[in-house]
């Protein structure tokens, strides 16, 4: 078994148990094929949810596994807070395009719908389900400052520190990038609209402009060829030991994901169908967590030690790789034109803006900003060019804290590194590391260094930020 403090070894395969025991029951729930969300565990948790193991692990300075119990202390302490708002998820519906959809499909229509009175069909039935929603967000974020309270942080900035001691260095990073970039990016985006006739701006023109990234007739479909590409680099067996659930149904989450149920032996990916680029991007990047989980680790705790930018910069990375023609040509049978690469890339440009916003958004609400609605409004439309809801401040919130105490911190680290990352493959296995068969070994070795608790600390130094 992988070695882990002594102070956590008595509990190791107790967290184990209920990472599977939870992760399962979500994954049920995201697919559409349950309603159940996990019941609270029966007793023999009171070493985790009393929080006396976050705080040793943060007197060792074991970040990475107070980072990790934190988040099983809040998913237990949260369990029924989360469960009413998943009822109310799952409950609260609008009538968009001749169905009746949740505020997730609705979410996942938006993502493809390009005809302008269906999407504004659409954008009306979001607004509305969001405002109904709103209410019961609200009182799950009540349910998480009364358990941060009571794990001994009154203010969440505190905590975030405390897990995150560099935290200050990443806001100022992410305000500093903002502004660098701010004037070119609005005029790339008025560029988008006006080549796409979007008149009235929103948050989701961007996703508008990567929905008409559409693959030629002929292409193969995206679950065929990232299978195809995991197999060209050595992973055949990893295949094996990750279940994938490509059946559309309802209440299903619109949205690839990747879920480590019991790594490295019970790993899931959840797809659904979609013909567009940046779906087979998506895709290509839950599978490097699939890759992760199942060929970089022997035991789930390897994960625990993982700083938790690595491995969603590794997902970034992989995401790189279906824009090379090279690539396409192998593994779709096609090429894409330069436009759709174009419309791609400036939907993860959106979303890099999106995560440095948010984080340092969060960041000000955290310490203490007198009106978190406003602060929402003003950065929003500031770096976006668009109106914005001032009752979304909240949503975004909720929405992120479900995640990580610090999500957006987490992201916009893992946006910095995907450049060295794949650098660094590159210079193990060529500039076209992708596409030989030395790509199984580069990537088993990064593997090795996310198990050993390394890596993020050496690949972010060199940008000026170090952790």
């Amino acid at each position: 078994m992988t070695t882990v403090p002594g102070y956590l070894a008595g509990h190791a395969e107790d967290l184990v148990a209920l990472q599977a025991r939870v992760a399962h029951a979500r994954w049920l729930a995201a697919t559409g094929q349950s309603e159940d969300h996990p019941a609270p565990p029966e007793g023999g948790l009171t070493w985790l949810t009393g929080g006396g193991l976050v705080h040793l692990a943060l007197e060792h300075g074991d970040l990475h596994y107070a980072g990790e119990l934190v988040l099983w202390y809040f998913r237990v302490r949260l369990t029924e807070a989360t469960a009413r708002l998943r009822s109310l998820q799952r409950t609260v519906t609008a009538d968009a395009c001749g169905r009746t959809l949740t505020h997730g499909e609705l979410v996942a229509l938006s993502r493809t719908v390009t005809d302008d009175r269906r999407r504004a069909e659409v954008l009306a039935a979001l607004a509305d389900v969001g405002e109904r929603l709103r209410e019961g967000r609200r009182r799950w974020l009540d349910a998480y400052a009364e358990a941060r309270a009571e794990l001994g942080f009154p203010a969440h900035a505190a905590l975030v520190r405390a897990l995150h001691p560099e935290v200050d260095r990443f806001v100022a990073h992410a305000r500093d990038w903002l502004d660098a970039t701010r004037a070119g990016f609005l005029r790339r985006w008025d560029d988008w609209r006006a080549r796409d006739a979007i008149s009235t701006p929103s948050m989701g023109d961007a996703r508008q402009v990567a929905a008409r990234a559409v693959l030629p007739e002929g292409a193969r479909g995206a679950l065929e060829s990232v299978r195809s590409t995991v197999r060209q680099w050595g992973f055949g067996r990893c295949l094996e030991r990750v279940l994938v659930d490509d059946v559309a149904r309802p209440g299903k989450s619109g949205t690839a994901f990747c879920s480590p149920v019991a790594p490295p032996v019970d790993v899931r990916v959840s797809t659904t169908p979609g013909t567009t680029l940046g779906h087979y991007a998506t895709l290509l990047h839950e599978f490097g967590h699939a890759l992760h989980f199942t060929a970089g680790t022997r035991h789930p705790a390897d994960l625990w030690r993982t700083h938790p930018a690595l491995t969603e910069a590794f997902g970034f990375t992989l995401e790189r790789v279906v824009r090379r023609p090279d690539w396409q040509r192998r593994h779709l049978g096609v090429t894409v034109d330069a436009e759709s690469v174009e419309r791609l890339a400036f939907a993860r440009e959106h979303v890099r803006r999106l995560v440095a916003t948010s984080l340092c958004y969060e960041m000000a609400v955290h310490d203490g900003h007198p009106d978190p609605a406003a602060e929402y409004v003003r950065s929003y439309e500031r770096e976006f060019g668009v109106a914005v809801d001032r009752g979304a401040a909240w949503d975004r919130m909720q929405t992120y804290l479900e995640g990580k105490p610090c999500y957006p911190l987490v992201y916009h680290q893992a946006f910095m590194l995907r450049e060295t990352l794949w650098d660094h493959l590159a210079g193990r296995a060529g500039e076209r590391w992708y596409a030989g068969r030395d790509a199984g070994p580069a990537m088993r070795e990064v593997f090795r260094g996310f198990a050993e608790g390394g890596g993020a600390e050496e690949w972010l130094s060199p940008g000026g930020v170090p952790l």
